[in-house]
């Protein structure tokens, strides 16, 4: 079978999509070997059968040079260098490249090596637009600097480097074939952030961890404003003042550009937790502890591009999910009755209310999930589409 080089600037142990195709890959006869970073002096567990190469770096170093990437060619440049050492030292038959803004340096990489190497580019997020969400994007200066909008003229140019591509979701493929005539149908395919349900059914539940009192609200990501995290923090002192009983649980690593504003907001509320990090192992002990999953998300083009793997997650978890209005989250709650969708602060706060006071309610909808996870979201299909596009290279 072929050799894969699988490209992702960031930590790939911690990343589920990334590792889940990997393993999709394994299963299926492909030789992986994978090239990301090593953040700082962080230790990493090795994974059986999977050749991994690091870049050892101080995060701080990757963000800074990231930052500049419109500006200044250097973290291109370090990506065109370490792939073309990559693609030589492992033999490398095709690259499979996570995010849009790889795909350059990947390509230059391999035109390098006088090889013929097609790449697949996986976009995890409507990139150009995500960006300009960012708040590290944000001030004249920042701005200035980061150059956000650049990525909007550069789109077209970094997608053709693919020989085929992979996106989040059904409606963001038919979105770029209407877009870009050169992306044809037969070279893409959507690739939802569905979990792998056998992975899940293995993890065990933490009896340590106990609930508690009132009804717990959970939110389980990133944390940052274009996640809709203070309006969460602003429902559920709405909801407090109310004389609601709720608790307020936020797991995830918190957006730099917002940490001081989370820790001000939550400092002195005896109502919110905050755990920065877990093991995907312990979601399933949190998800019992919890009462109602929430998915606050901003309305914009990049979270109009796919479903966010937590909602899956929170599907397995049993318990109703209160969604904004994103098109892709919003129509899969809706389809399957499983929590509710809000377009307004006022209905966030409804849901949180109508769903606190309602065990009935929120065990039938919790229930809806689990079942339409297992009826809708097999991980097999998908696992189907990915081989088959890899075959017809």
């Amino acid at each position: 079978m072929k050799n894969i080089g699988v490209i992702v600037d960031n930590d790939f142990n911690a990343d589920t999509r990334v590792r889940k195709e990997v393993d999709i890959l394994k299963k299926n006869g492909y030789h992986i070997y994978v090239l990301c970073f090593g953040f700082d002096n962080k230790e990493y567990e090795n994974i059986p059968g999977i050749n991994i190469s690091r870049i050892r770096m101080k995060k701080r170093t990757k963000d800074t040079l990231f930052f500049f990437f419109n500006l200044l060619p250097l973290y291109e440049n370090l990506w065109r260098k370490q792939v073309k050492k990559f693609v030589k030292n492992n033999s490398i038959e095709v690259l499979h490249v996570h995010d849009l803004y790889m795909s350059k340096s990947v390509s230059d990489a391999i035109k390098n090596t006088g090889k013929k190497v097609p790449i697949i580019l996986d976009l995890h997020e409507n990139f150009p637009h995500a960006i300009q969400s960012y708040n590290w994007t944000k001030g004249f200066l920042r701005n200035l600097l980061s150059k956000p909008k650049h990525w909007i003229k550069k789109e077209a140019e970094y997608l053709k480097y693919a020989s085929k591509l992979i996106v989040l979701s059904e409606k963001y493929k038919t979105d770029l074939i209407e877009k870009f005539n050169f992306i044809k149908e037969k070279d893409i395919i959507s690739f939802s952030n569905v979990i792998d349900l056998r992975q899940f059914e293995k993890f065990k539940i933490n009896p340590k961890i106990s609930k508690s009192n009132g009804v717990t609200l959970t939110y389980f990501g990133a944390v940052a404003e274009r996640r809709g995290i203070f309006e969460t923090i602003d429902a559920l002192n709405t909801c407090i003042d109310k004389n609601i009983n709720l608790n307020l649980l936020v797991i995830g690593p918190i957006d730099k550009a917002d940490k001081e504003r989370f820790l001000i907001r939550t400092k002195k509320n005896k109502n919110i937790r905050h755990i920065p990090w877990i093991d995907l192992s312990e979601l399933v002990t949190y998800m019992k502890i919890s009462d109602v999953f929430i998915s606050p998300l901003h309305k914009n083009e990049q979270h109009e591009s796919g479903v966010a793997n937590k909602i899956y997650q929170y599907m397995f978890g049993a318990k109703p999910i209160i969604v904004s209005d994103c098109k892709p989250q919003k129509d899969l709650i809706e389809s399957f009755n499983c929590g509710i969708s809000y377009s307004t602060q006022e209905e966030f706060v409804s849901a949180i209310i109508t769903l606190s006071q309602n065990i009935e309610l929120r065990a039938e909808l919790g229930e809806n999930g689990f079942n339409n996870l297992y009826k809708h979201f097999d991980s097999k299909s998908y696992e189907n589409k990915l081989i088959n596009l890899y075959k017809e290279l």
